[in-house]
């Protein structure tokens, strides 16, 4: 008899948005990843302090797209100027 072990499933996050802000010689990375169809993460990411970046987790592709607008729009009134920018080919759920 044959014995089938199940190996356990890795998920590879997959960026949905990602942007890069300066200001003063100084640069943040604010990111969207999906996980899968219900686990998205937003990332901010202080180039001169990896240490101290935050992830915050929602179960909503929106709720995380909503929370990266936010950051971005309070470091934009901050005086942060928005520098690179991405929009991987995110392939969402199939229609």
């Amino acid at each position: 008899m044959a014995t089938h072990l199940k190996t356990p499933v890795v998920h590879t996050p997959t960026s949905m948005v990602r942007w890069v802000f300066r200001r003063d010689g100084f640069a943040i990375t604010c990111e969207v990843y999906a996980y899968d169809t219900q686990s998205y993460e937003v990332a901010f990411i202080p180039h001169w302090d990896p240490s101290a970046a935050t992830i915050e987790r929602f179960n909503r592709p929106l709720r995380a797209l909503e929370r990266h607008a936010s950051i971005a729009r309070r470091l934009r009134d901050d005086g942060w100027v928005l520098v690179d920018h991405a929009i991987p080919n995110y392939v969402g759920t199939a229609a």
